[in-house]
């Protein structure tokens, strides 16, 4: 990325951190949570063709901008109020997003992918709001209050898909919701919007395995 780019996306992000903040999370809950509610209600084949669809727009967008200074930089002083500073750098939260939901549900069981990307777009979320407001104990960075929060709200969440789906056990759910919350907890160098949800289901793919 060019000196400008980086300049600029610096400025914005140093002038709009917190009124950013708010539109960052509810993009995060909005767009993370969007498809896997989507796919409670339609055939897994068309979610998996929109999403599909969705995922490589997102992948020619980003090999676009990263080719062209002036389009990066259209992106940053337009989209900064939802970006991460480091994202004018490296691809957007959102594209590894779509990546890791287009994994999730071609790898996965349906309703083993929702959860999984409900930890990240709900809990992952609580971690960070909880975290900022009543952390104190701080561990690899995080801390134990934001995850403590990311646990509890992840233990919700499976044992609403076990009212949801009997193909959801409440162990199964119980080992995802900590599984989930160890990675959010760990200073694992990918981002977690791919590391949450693909070890989360694929850990509970395994404890299903057991109870099948």
């Amino acid at each position: 990325m060019t000196n400008k780019a980086s300049t600029l996306l610096l400025r914005i992000g140093n002038k709009g951190s917190t009124q950013g903040k708010p539109w960052r999370r509810l993009w995060h809950l909005v767009g993370g949570s969007f498809f896997p509610v989507l796919a409670l209600f339609i055939p897994k084949g068309i979610l998996l063709i929109t999403l599909g669809a969705m995922t490589g727009i997102f992948v020619a967008w980003e090999i676009v901008r990263f080719a062209s200074p002036s389009v990066n930089r259209w992106m940053v002083s337009h989209l900064g109020v939802i970006l991460k500073k480091e994202e004018g750098f490296r691809l957007t939260g959102t594209t590894y997003l779509l990546l890791s939901s287009l994994a999730v549900f071609l790898l996965f069981d349906k309703y083993v992918a929702i959860t999984s990307l409900l930890f990240l777009s709900i809990g992952d979320l609580m971690a960070t709001v909880i975290g900022e407001k009543y952390g104190r104990r701080i561990v690899f960075n995080k801390s134990l209050e934001g995850s403590l929060a990311c646990l509890v709200t992840c233990l919700l969440i499976g044992v609403l898909m076990t009212r949801i789906s009997s193909a959801m056990v409440l162990p199964v759910a119980i080992v995802g919701a900590v599984s989930a919350t160890i990675v959010e907890l760990l200073p694992i160098p990918v981002d977690d919007n791919l590391t949450i949800p693909l070890f989360s289901a694929g850990i509970m793919t395994l404890v299903a395995l057991y109870f099948s």
